[in-house]
């Protein structure tokens, strides 16, 4: 079923299309429960610069925003929403503070609650069906 969703973008080419279908069906198929999608990005590549290159091409291409990205899965959890019995659905919010107070080299920390309690907050949203709790998409994911 995942590998006949339509998860195109419009507006780019059939490569970076090709890539981003590649890697949001990695992402929601893990080989591994603690799997990374982006370590698949490797199977094409021969080298660890090779990937690192790859990756950093697709995340930093001018030709598509991040909420370009962002549409097919939005369009996708829409879809899973309108199938659910229910006529709501739930979404999980997590906050996380990220402490990186050694990371010296990292200038972008935030100061929290002071001078020695610096790094980054993470806050994530899951869409879940209220039908049965399982996960559709990831509705956002902010540092």
């Amino acid at each position: 079923m995942l590998h006949d969703l339509n998860l195109s973008i419009g507006g780019i080419d059939a490569r970076l299309n090709r890539r981003y279908q590649r890697l949001v069906k990695q992402h929601m198929t893990p080989p591994a429960p603690l799997a990374s999608a982006v370590k698949d990005l490797a199977c094409a590549q021969k080298t660890t610069f090779a990937t690192t290159q790859a990756g950093w091409r697709f995340f930093n291409n001018e030709r598509i925003s991040f909420t370009q990205l962002n549409e097919p899965i939005i369009s996708l959890a829409l879809r899973q929403v309108a199938l659910s019995p229910h006529p709501y659905a739930l979404v999980v919010h997590d906050w996380s503070h990220l402490q990186f107070r050694t990371h010296n080299r990292k200038e972008e920390r935030l100061k929290m609650t002071h001078g020695g309690d610096v790094g980054y907050e993470l806050q994530t949203r899951l869409l879940l069906d209220a039908a049965n709790g399982l996960p559709i998409a990831p509705l956002s994911q902010t540092l």
